[in-house]
């Protein structure tokens, strides 16, 4: 008896009784512990839902929306009318007969946009959507406008005796502008009594303006109060930051020479180290409160734009600054007025 009793104890075949408490005590362990995990989870989901979401290092807070900055009342009034315009102009709004005024309202707008921070995306949208066609339409293509309202586009009718820069001069545009528009090279000087040209009442209407924006690398160009193009550029490097605030063009020049800043020697247009590309077009620098700062291309073997590489000035394609010099009128014909924003 002794001997079956230390047999079921050490490891011989348990009775009846073990047999029955086995099951309850792992039924009691296995209830204990699920007791344990309940309680755990619960206090794990009540600390989560009172826990600040930005204190959680797990789930980032998302920002909060801001509701876009309102327009100065006047450039909302331009927006609406404008927007009315378009949806009423029908398929073709860039070339509908109110398409100059639709475009002259845009400009408004976008010209509003650029006193507001943060607007680089609606200030996209604006030109993607309706400025860049309606720009090309106008300053960039055959289309005419024979009764314009905005008083911006004419139709002239060559007389006898006249050329294309003096009928150029007469509006404020340069040969050149004139000619593009034509579909003519730039110094084309044929023309034909009763000859009809698609023209621009630049100093009729404003002039020229040019608005150069150094944080994101762009110069916007806007013809008689329009926008006509938004340019890629590079400007001033750290070292030499490129000047801001208000100022104006005070020459053309066409394949200029370039002084060296350090060496201060002079190269002509096509010397290997003249590396000022096919176009000067300075600014005034009593106005600006710096001198030798102005727009140029580029010939160096460093090229680069959205980049501060340059000694002040700025900086674009050789291909953009001609196209510009050719849009932009001398400013003794009509004024071009610049603004550089940081």
């Amino acid at each position: 008896m002794l001997q079956a009793r230390s047999l079921g104890r050490g490891g011989g075949a348990p009775t009846r009784l073990q047999q029955r408490a086995v099951p309850q005590h792992a039924h009691m362990r296995i209830l204990l512990l699920l007791v344990a995990l309940a309680a755990l989870a619960a206090g794990g989901w009540w600390w989560f839902g009172h826990t600040p979401q930005s204190e959680n290092p797990f789930t980032p807070s998302a920002p909060e929306a801001q509701p876009a900055p309102a327009l100065p009342a006047a450039a909302q009034q331009a927006l609406a009318e404008a927007d009315a315009l378009w949806q009423q102009a029908g398929p073709q709004p860039t070339t509908a007969p109110r398409a100059p005024r639709i475009a002259r309202l845009y400009s408004e707008a976008l010209r509003a946009l650029y006193d507001i921070p943060g607007q680089h995306d609606r200030e996209e949208r604006l030109l993607s959507e309706r400025l860049a066609p309606l720009a090309q339409a106008l300053f960039f293509s055959p289309t005419r406008w024979t009764e314009d309202e905005s008083g911006l586009m004419a139709v002239h009718t060559v007389s006898a005796g006249q050329t294309p820069d003096g009928i150029a001069r007469h509006y404020g545009m340069s040969q050149e502008f004139l000619n593009r528009l034509r579909g003519k090279p730039p110094t084309a000087s044929d023309l034909r009594v009763g000859e009809t040209l698609k023209v621009v009442r630049v100093r009729d209407c404003g002039g020229y303006h040019i608005d150069i924006d150094l944080s994101d690398f762009t110069l916007d160009l806007f013809i008689g109060g329009v926008f006509a193009k938004r340019y890629i550029i590079a400007h001033g490097a750290k070292e030499t930051p490129t000047p801001t605030g208000e100022t104006r063009l005070v020459n053309r020049v066409w394949h200029p020479q370039w002084t060296h800043p350090t060496k201060k020697t002079v190269f002509e247009y096509g010397h290997p180290e003249n590396i000022l590309g096919p176009v000067w077009l300075p600014f005034d620098a009593e106005l600006l409160g710096a001198s030798g700062i102005g727009i140029h291309g580029y010939t160096g073997a460093d090229a680069q734009l959205r980049a501060q590489v340059s000694n002040g000035c700025i900086r674009m394609q050789n291909q953009d600054v001609e196209e510009l010099y050719q849009l932009l009128a001398h400013p003794q014909r009509t004024p071009t007025t610049v603004r550089i924003r940081p």
